[in-house]
């Protein structure tokens, strides 16, 4: 039945074994190193865990980039994967040409991958300033969308069935793009990238928000492959051929995505064993431009970027909630992750205090946009012993699960709420929890962002195979 299988689907078999052992060496590549990490400066302070004789944040320092190991594995093991897949037989490489190109639209994702790792290593060691980390992976991106140019992949796009008036109009099913295509893909390397980073502030979120995208993103490419269909066949022995529902191509370019998120998942598997509560390692912005370039090379090189992205709605959800602070209608404190309530281990909501537009317009948005983030239950308002709102909790989703899920902050005095900007210029308000808040430890929190992420993947399946056959009259 293996051989079956490995001759139906080649080299599945490995990276699966690759992932294991990718889990293995991973673990005691992160264990050998992190005190040398260490050693040389690379190290954080968990801003989450408090001394709380002192009720102050703890002074011991964390390694930090240890995502780099974690990436260094995976490039390894994915190297030793060539041979397996490219100089052995195999069912559906039919000529040289084919085994050439499949092989170079790999070396392609590797490079990107390559690329991205450096590029967020460097980021850990400059500490690069948003404004000009956010177009780095456009660079990264640029080996894998030449590949996809030059080898002519589709840049069209699946025109809806309803309304009715849309294909007379386009006078066709599908529109092609053209440029605009390979604009959104960069974009989307730019956003898979950066939006693993954006959520982010608790211990092993990073890594498992990755690790829940890719097993999504796995469990899709198995769909393609029908496993029934080859035991069957593997039953009758005078069968030289194993003939698939599927086309060959589009089997191809799903193992193509597994071979490449299997080995992935065993090794952020190994980083997640030590970044998840209590962390004893960071993952640092290295895992986040990896963790996004290995995403996005399997989604564009695999030909299914648009169903990528609906895997990374939790994160759509994030950006356009953190879209106020990010685009200065509320003011942006360096931080924006959950306060711990002094001396209980409870997270409540980090706030902001508010600042008084001299723009118009800034102002009215501010005034439409918080009241009804408020209203749905997104943001608490952060008020004064007389009343007055003087801040409102940070807008991102660790927060907006915090205060869905009863936390609070207090109010706070009116001295304190007029108090001047601090000389970093942090606008951010240190309160704590209201007495008989519904806090939450860190490790729950965690667990909520997983679950909203599991539940963003079945919807993502829901739009994919059941909104998608009604909506459009093809899928692709």
């Amino acid at each position: 039945m293996v051989y079956a299988i490995d001759k139906a689907f080649p080299a599945l078999i490995i990276s699966l074994l690759l992932a294991v052992l990718g889990y293995v060496v991973a673990y005691f590549a992160i264990a050998w190193s992190r005190d040398t990490f260490l050693a040389q400066g690379l190290s954080g302070i968990d801003l989450l865990k408090v001394d709380r004789t002192k009720r102050i944040p703890t002074a011991e320092k964390i390694p930090e980039s240890l995502g780099l190991p974690c990436a260094a594995v995976y490039l390894f093991l994915v190297l030793i994967f060539i041979p397996f897949r490219y100089f052995g037989p195999s069912h559906y490489h039919v000529t040289v040409h084919s085994v050439h190109q499949d092989l170079t639209t790999f070396l392609s994702a590797l490079l990107s991958i390559y690329s991205g790792t450096l590029l967020g290593f460097v980021d850990d060691v400059l500490d690069i300033r948003w404004r000009y980390k956010l177009p780095i992976p456009l660079l990264s991106s640029i080996p894998m969308l030449v590949v996809y140019v030059a080898s002519g992949g589709s840049t069209s796009v699946v025109v809806p069935a309803w309304p009715s008036f849309l294909h007379a109009f386009i006078q066709g099913a599908s529109v092609d793009l053209g440029i605009l295509y390979y604009a959104y893909m960069m974009l989307l390397a730019t956003f898979c990238t950066n939006c693993v980073n954006i959520l982010a502030g608790i211990n092993g979120v990073e890594v498992g928000q990755a690790i829940v995208i890719a097993l999504s993103v796995c469990a899709n490419d198995l769909l393609y492959l029908d496993f029934g269909f080859v035991f069957r066949q593997a039953k009758d022995a005078s069968s030289s051929s194993i003939p698939m529902h599927t086309p060959p191509e589009v089997v191809a370019r799903h193992l193509f995505s597994l071979h490449l998120l299997l080995p992935f998942v065993g090794t952020s598997l190994a980083l997640l064993a030590w970044n998840r509560y209590p962390s004893r390692v960071f993952v640092g912005d290295t895992y986040c431009y990896f963790a996004g370039m290995v995403l996005v090379s399997a989604g564009i090189l695999g030909h299914y970027s648009k169903t990528l992205l609906l895997f990374f709605v939790p994160q759509i959800f994030n950006f356009l909630l953190s879209c106020p602070q990010l685009f200065g209608l509320v003011p942006c404190p360096r931080h924006r992750v959950p306060y711990v309530e002094k001396g209980k281990g409870l997270l409540v909501p980090s706030c902001v205090r508010l600042a008084r537009h001299t723009s118009s317009w800034k102002q009215f948005l501010t005034s439409i946009i918080l009241p009804l983030l408020q209203f749905l239950r997104l943001v608490a308002p952060v008020y004064d012993t007389e009343g007055n709102q003087v801040g409102v909790s940070n807008l991102t989703l660790l927060n907006a699960i915090l205060v869905l899920r009863g936390a609070r902050p207090s109010v706070i005095d009116s001295a304190i709420a007029v108090q001047p900007v601090a000389q970093n210029g942090d606008p951010a308000l240190r309160v704590d929890g209201a007495p008989g808040t519904l806090a939450i430890t860190e490790r729950s929190l965690w667990y909520y962002v997983m679950m909203v992420q599991i539940l963003g993947s079945l919807f993502a399946f829901g739009v994919r195979y059941w909104v998608a056959s009604i909506v459009f009259p093809i899928t692709n």
